[in-house]
């Protein structure tokens, strides 16, 4: 929930910073982007908590698989941002061509891998009856498991948001939501029991 609520206050910043005078054209051509993906991914991380919270399993998966993309698109604001702004001003026919998930995974070159992506459309992103059954049957499991995955792809937004604008005005703006994140970020890497069961799994 502070993670999200972050990214909301990041997205209201950058919004309001652009609207001033104070930054030039091209940089808020870099800060237009990176807004309206904080934006987009807060609202998305929480709602996911709100609905966790009322045990809602399948609704909080599935909007686990949007973070992600809102992820994908979080890595190409910090990556190059010429090429966000070409997302930013995109038509229908440009979001074919260059910016579906499949696409910004290619231009990531195996920094999203494709499995990961497909485990997140069956797990919810897709209503495909065996894993729904299974997400329905094991409420509370499923929801524990979307709150990690929103925690994980939640985190990653925003820390390449971050750096996007690492030298811009709006990170005097956020630094409270910063120091909030950073420490509830500390806590859930140090006490999360799927955290720390996915660590054991990998060693």
């Amino acid at each position: 929930m502070k993670l999200g609520m972050a990214l909301i206050v990041f997205g209201s910043e950058a919004k309001r910073l652009t609207a001033g005078d104070e930054l030039t054209g091209q940089q808020k051509r870099r800060l237009l982007p990176a807004g309206l993906v904080g934006s987009i991914g807060g609202e998305l991380a929480a709602t996911i908590s709100y609905l966790a919270l009322g045990r809602w399993a399948y609704g909080s998966l599935a909007l686990v698989r949007q973070l992600v993309e809102v992820e994908y698109l979080s890595w190409a604001v910090t990556n190059d941002p010429d090429d966000a702004w070409d997302w930013f001003e995109s038509d229908r026919r440009t979001r074919l061509e260059r910016w579906q998930p499949g696409k910004i995974r290619q231009r990531s070159e195996g920094l999203f891998p494709n499995s990961d992506y497909h485990d997140h459309c069956e797990a919810g992103g897709h209503p495909i009856p065996l894993p729904a059954m299974q997400i329905l049957d094991n409420r509370d499991a499923s929801v524990e498991v979307a709150l990690y995955e929103a925690a994980l792809h939640g985190s990653a937004t925003w820390h390449y948001l971050l750096n996007a604008v690492e030298d811009l005005p709006l990170l005097h703006a956020i630094e409270e939501q910063h120091r909030l994140v950073d420490r509830a970020y500390d806590t859930w890497r140090a006490t999360d029991d799927l955290t720390n069961a996915f660590s054991s799994t990998e060693q």
